[in-house]
């Protein structure tokens, strides 16, 4: 048996073409679009924790989904998610005004804060992303 299996699967366009504008502008130093979704999912094997952020993404409607995809994408392609600068804002967003919010709370409010971000962007972006700026 080979040591890989080529299977397929579907990428939400905005997602695959933030991922290859941050490979294009060296944030993600992989040799190519291939080593870097195998990077990712090795880094995933390494750390084994769970992704409580990205699994509520992926449980909410498709249609917030893609808001959420097409924001992200607008994020990576300006270069506003390096260092993790870009979650910390959101983390703080969604933390604005609780007291002392727990780590799971935090990855309960972040999603929906997140998908708040990302409709006002389509309504202003410029607004929205000078505020991250």
């Amino acid at each position: 048996m080979p040591r890989s299996q080529k299977k397929s699967i579907t990428v939400p366009n905005p997602v695959r073409e933030g991922l290859v504008a941050q490979l294009q502008d060296g944030t993600l130093d992989y040799p190519s679009e291939n080593a870097a979704w195998i990077g990712l999912a090795r880094y995933q094997l390494l750390i084994g924790k769970p992704h409580p952020i990205t699994v509520a993404i992926a449980r909410m409607h498709p249609e917030d989904q893609d808001v959420i995809d097409d924001f992200l994408l607008e994020v990576a392609t300006r270069g506003l998610s390096l260092r993790g600068q870009f979650i910390s804002h959101v983390v703080q967003r969604a933390v604005s005004g609780a007291d002392q919010p727990t780590e799971q709370g935090v990855t309960e409010l972040v999603p929906g804060e997140l998908l708040k971000m990302a409709k006002a962007w389509r309504r202003d972006p410029e607004r929205v992303l000078k505020d991250l700026a």
